[in-house]
């Protein structure tokens, strides 16, 4: 995938959910995916544009677990993008969320985290989910139709 098919992909998507695998490909240099996670956290952070992201409380935990075991500028980094990311928006895991996560986990076996993830997407009202992991591609897409499964990888 490209910056043009990435940009078709989004469509006129206006709330699209990120996975933490994408998080992680923007924050690294040396992933394959890391220019399309820069280019969509560019068009969700810019005013002009009407996407918006969302992501899971999970995904916040998962993505400081590293920069607090190392205790460096990781952390602040890590922080000011979870907390001030302009139209970036963290969703936290309620009852109904929990209770969907269960559904997919016995519909699929994915991990809790990943199901968790999952779920805050289809319970926060998003259009389209984007991720790095073709697992979720490949096995929630036909269970879920009703969201643009945007596959990042090659």
């Amino acid at each position: 995938m490209n910056v043009a098919e990435l940009d078709a992909a989004i469509g006129d998507t206006e709330r699209a959910f990120i996975d933490t695998s994408v998080c992680i490909a923007f924050h690294s240099r040396d992933e394959v995916a890391h220019p399309l996670a820069r280019h969509l956290f560019q068009r969700i952070e810019d005013g002009a544009d009407p996407l918006a992201g969302y992501l899971s409380v999970i995904t916040a935990a998962e993505l400081l677990v590293r920069p607090m075991r190392t205790a460096g500028p990781d952390l602040v980094v890590m922080h000011r993008f979870l907390r001030r990311l302009a139209n970036l928006y963290i969703v936290d895991v309620d009852f109904e969320i929990a209770h969907q996560a269960a559904n997919i986990r016995a519909l699929t076996r994915l991990q809790l985290a990943d199901t968790l993830i999952v779920a805050t997407a289809l319970m926060s009202g998003c259009q389209a989910i984007v991720t790095n992991d073709e697992r979720w591609s490949r096995r929630l897409a036909p269970l879920f139709p009703q969201f643009r499964w945007i596959y990042l990888g090659r």
